[in-house]
């Protein structure tokens, strides 16, 4: 029952407004108005709707000038709405290989799934130029969940793939390692070191890969 209604609401109004808070570090109902094509009051009211079922909550969130503004964000709860690759039952798989085999067996699995993942990624990768190979990295890896967008940082003059959502964030929680497979994974993609940056907050969640060379 509950699975219906998560595809449900996946294709509804409500979602696109979850999708936007997750690609922020929280919104008002004016942002999220200027973001998708709903009225005020429409977007008020889907909010509020998930407000009270715990997807969304509020705090004030001061301006510059005049009073604090009322902004949503993301409770963990909402993350049931954003993919997650099975995370549990592989957590439970890799708990379990390693008190069979001992703690490196998780570690040489995950190594050999992220070597794999680079020789398939590197094939579908398009374009000769640093932003063109970023671009489509971002792009395959939005496909895979992860919320990808591609920036280029005119501060420091860098090139930058910014990601909202990690479909593998419980298992790296478990296997640090994972953290260091994902960096390498870019680094050989696009023949650069990365500097990575993650934020997390109540329900958000932001990685900020950036390219160094």
């Amino acid at each position: 029952m509950k699975s219906k209604l998560l595809r449900k609401l996946a294709k509804s109004q409500k979602y696109l407004i979850l999708a936007e808070i997750k690609r922020s570090q929280g919104l008002s109902v004016s942002q999220l108005c200027d973001r998708i094509n709903l009225s005020y009051m429409g977007v008020k009211q889907h909010c509020v709707s998930l407000e009270r079922d715990g997807y969304l909550d509020t705090w004030r969130r001061p301006k510059g000038m005049g009073r604090p503004e009322k902004a949503y964000r993301l409770t963990p709860q909402a993350q049931e709405f954003f993919p997650s690759e099975h995370t549990n039952f592989t957590g439970e798989i890799l708990r379990s290989l390693e008190e069979v085999y001992g703690p490196a067996a998780p570690e040489k699995i995950l190594y050999q799934i992220y070597q794999n993942q680079t020789v398939k990624l590197q094939a579908k990768i398009t374009g000769n130029s640093l932003e063109e190979r970023t671009r489509s990295l971002a792009a395959l890896r939005d496909q895979d969940g992860y919320m990808s967008e591609y920036y280029f940082n005119p501060d420091i003059q860098r090139h930058q793939i910014i990601e909202y959502n990690s479909p593998v964030l419980a298992i790296a929680d478990r296997f640090k390692i994972l953290t260091q497979l994902e960096n390498a994974l870019i680094e050989n993609i696009l023949g650069t070191r990365v500097h990575r940056e993650q934020e997390r907050v109540s329900g958000l969640y932001k990685c900020q890969f950036t390219l160094m060379d």
